[in-house]
């Protein structure tokens, strides 16, 4: 076997799982779209190494290097199973219910923070920018998600924390 493929391969491996990590667990918008991004120049790697005879062990070499750099964590379940089966993990899909999740992680705490600002501008203004958020973040749903099967609950989602952000901060 090739040892720069080997390379190759662990290392797309490893680079997937951190993002995806990150696209599911961030409340930044920003982040998550770049990261997605990045994600789909990663995968590729990982489809096409596949189908080798073997790909099963070096995922195993890369998931054992993964729990040596990271040794607190558990890996979860959506980060083996794009390395496991790159073929069938709906990345769109998974980033679709990922950008929602954020919105919601990211509404919560800007509310919580608006309720302790003293001044209505100051509240205002905060509003304001998270309102643009949430009017990025469905521009990003409208542009990659609309073929996702989840489109139409995360659109629906969308608007309720837009709805519900502006009445009830």
């Amino acid at each position: 076997m090739d040892n720069l493929f080997a390379m190759d391969v662990q290392r797309a491996a490893i680079q997937a799982m951190e993002t995806v990590y990150i696209i599911a667990t961030s409340r930044n918008i920003d982040t998550i779209r770049g990261r997605y991004d990045f994600l789909l120049t990663v995968v590729p790697t990982l489809k096409s190494a596949k189908h080798h005879p073997q790909y099963s062990t070096l995922i195993q070499k890369a998931l054992e290097q993964f729990k040596a750099m990271r040794p607190a964590s558990v890996p979860q379940d959506y980060q083996l199973a794009i390395i496991q089966n790159p073929d069938t993990f709906d990345i769109t899909e998974f980033y679709c219910g990922s950008l929602i999740n954020a919105m919601k992680r990211f509404c919560e705490k800007q509310s919580k923070e608006i309720k302790g600002l003293k001044k209505e501008t100051a509240k205002t203004k905060r509003i304001s920018k998270v309102m643009d958020t949430i009017k990025v973040t469905r521009s990003e749903l409208e542009t990659k998600c609309i073929s996702t099967t989840s489109y139409p609950t995360a659109l629906n989602e969308i608007e309720k924390l837009a709805t519900t952000f502006s009445r009830n901060v």
